[in-house]
């Protein structure tokens, strides 16, 4: 399978070389096109893969998913052929969220070539909501006036209404994806993990972050930025200089230890 020819996935620069992979998930409403620039900032060894979902960008013609499980269903028929090398899982948000879900259906298949994650921007899967509200039915001026709350989405964009109609359905549908999710007990997701966060996000707590052992058999670090929940943009320098660091030592680990091997 050619991973470059995939609509599942998008490779900005593609490194047929590159000793193992990362892996890139979008936030609801997003596209792969966040991460259309990090290969330019990560190491040359590792290749970006950002996911683009459908609905959206070139597979704007393609029906949406709502539904988390339909979602890793759909991701686990593709992504499989591309698990040859290591790799690294980040997702941000709603992108935590699946990124997170798909790591542990991979291992409950035996898969065990994921060496990190990171997760960005998002409470323990298995904490219940803060809110019994369900946003994606939320009426429109409803809907619109949670997005400004939340902020990352540009107030000209927002007043636009031709852009909101098209914009409206996606982010809908990812806002479903998330509100009807619940969390099925399992096998501890066994790999190391960084959880970065904005220490003005409004949507969990720093307290939050100390459950995420309750789900991840491995050593975690936390990492927060003086932003809200889109520090991915705000702090998007520190954000990918800390990636690059980190990353680098993980590859460097993982070369030592073949040598040794």
């Amino acid at each position: 399978m050619d991973l470059h020819k995939d609509p599942w996935f998008q490779v900005n620069t593609p490194n047929s070389m590159a000793s193992a992979r990362l892996f890139c998930f979008p936030y609801a409403g997003g596209s792969a096109n966040i991460y259309f620039d990090w290969s330019d900032y990560l190491p040359r060894d590792i290749e970006v893969v950002a996911l683009q979902y459908p609905g959206r960008g070139p597979r704007f013609a393609e029906p949406l998913i709502s539904n988390c499980g339909e979602m890793i269903a759909q991701i686990m028929s593709h992504i499989k052929p591309l698990l040859d090398k290591p790799f690294a899982f980040f997702g941000h948000s709603n992108g935590g969220l699946i990124s997170f879900e798909l790591a542990r259906a991979l291992q409950a298949e035996g898969e065990d070539r994921q060496f990190h994650h990171f997760i960005s921007g998002r409470w323990p899967i298995h904490l219940p909501r803060r809110s019994a509200e369900m946003s994606h039915e939320l009426s429109d001026e409803e809907f619109m006036r949670k997005l400004r709350r939340l902020g990352g989405t540009p107030r000209e964009f927002l007043e636009n209404k031709g852009l909101m109609e098209v914009f409206l359905p996606i982010l809908r549908a990812d806002f479903s994806l998330n509100d009807t999710f619940v969390y099925k007990e399992g096998e501890k997701l066994k790999t190391n993990a960084t959880i970065f966060y904005g220490r003005s996000d409004v949507g969990f707590s720093e307290g939050d972050l100390g459950r995420w052992p309750d789900l991840i058999d491995g050593d975690i670090d936390h990492v927060g930025y003086d932003g809200d929940h889109f520090f991915i943009h705000s702090h998007k320098k520190e954000l990918l200089a800390f990636l690059n660091m980190r990353l680098i030592s993980l590859l460097g680990r993982m070369h030592q230890s073949r040598c040794y091997a």
